[in-house]
């Protein structure tokens, strides 16, 4: 229904792709529907989760944020319902042809492969954690903690190897 409406308004809108639905990323889409009401706006995420309060990590797995739900910021149904963005989780972005404004995008879920036609392109894929050339890095116990999923994994570690 949406999508018709856009259609009568404006056959040709402005397609916006952004790559990464954390911070940035999602700063950006709502901003670029704020400027353009008429945009046809798709956010690709890698991960399952946008916009999630990532500073909240430590409390969450420490316990004083006893919740993750108080970590979700908003979810991609409220993205889609507020602001007409479309939010693709477990998405990944595999190549950008400039020439032809197309991304290529994987779900890694199905596999299935696709391209996006763009007319602007929005990178906003935020930080890769660094591992120093330290011995033991790849061992079962050591994580890093850049997304809820980083999290997920502690605490599911945690709740095998310190169960009573």
């Amino acid at each position: 229904m949406i999508g018709a409406l856009m259609t009568q308004i404006d056959p040709n809108p402005l397609r916006i792709v952004i790559v990464g639905g954390v911070a940035g990323g999602m700063s950006a889409a709502t901003r670029a529907r704020r400027i353009n009401e008429h945009a046809q706006i798709t956010v690709i995420e890698r991960g399952g989760f946008v916009s999630f309060a990532n500073c909240g990590l430590p409390y969450h797995i420490a316990g004083r944020i006893p919740r993750e739900e108080k970590l979700l910021i908003t979810t991609p149904e409220r993205l889609a319902a507020r602001f007409r963005i479309d939010v693709r989780l477990h998405t990944e972005a595999t190549a950008i042809d400039r020439a032809a404004k197309t991304l290529h995008v994987r779900n890694l879920e199905t596999g299935e492969s696709r391209q996006l036609p763009y007319d602007k392109l929005i990178l906003a894929t935020g930080a890769a954690p660094i591992m120093p050339p330290i011995a033991g890095l790849d061992a079962p116990n050591v994580f890093t903690m850049r997304s809820m999923e980083d999290t997920r994994a502690l605490q599911k570690f945690s709740r095998q190897r310190f169960a009573a």
